[in-house]
């Protein structure tokens, strides 16, 4: 109502083990919805151990060695709903490198250890090529993001 947009977890794909607000960022099991008080993308972290969790809205960036950024200006990504992808375009020279991360904090932030394609939270900087290049940033895989670089 209002905006608001509201949900459970469950630890089942079912509402036998269904987690709701036990008020004060705590989980219940009779708990009511959970909220977030509009559309968009939230990180949500839960705890089933301690039985808390909490949601904070997001926007994506990438910042890297890169001339525009020089590791201190995030470049924003732009979300499309179509794909449900966030992109930008950025310009690198041979041997740069970036990471994305939201809200333009290191506090949450994905590069890639291994160099498989998969992201990592606080994972190793992304190389790039020379040449201006597409980034696409994938977060719809809840634990499996991904990206691809055009």
């Amino acid at each position: 109502s209002g905006g608001t947009y509201q949900f459970k977890l469950t630890t089942t794909p079912d509402w036998s083990n269904a987690l709701g607000d036990g008020g004060g960022g705590t989980l219940s099991s009779g708990g009511g919805n959970l909220t977030v008080p509009a559309g968009g993308y939230y990180h949500i972290v839960a705890n089933t151990n301690n039985h808390t969790w909490s949601a904070t809205a997001t926007t994506w960036s990438v910042i890297g060695s890169f001339s525009a950024s020089g590791w201190s200006n995030d470049i924003n990504l732009t979300y499309n709903a179509g794909s449900n992808t966030w992109s930008g375009t950025i310009t690198a020279a041979a041997g740069d490198q970036f990471k994305f991360r939201a809200n333009h904090d290191w506090g949450l932030n994905y590069g890639d250890t291994g160099a498989d394609g998969s992201l990592d939270p606080g994972g190793d900087n992304i190389n790039l090529t020379a040449g201006t290049h597409k980034i696409i940033l994938y977060l719809t895989g809840a634990g499996y993001y991904t990206y691809t670089i055009q």
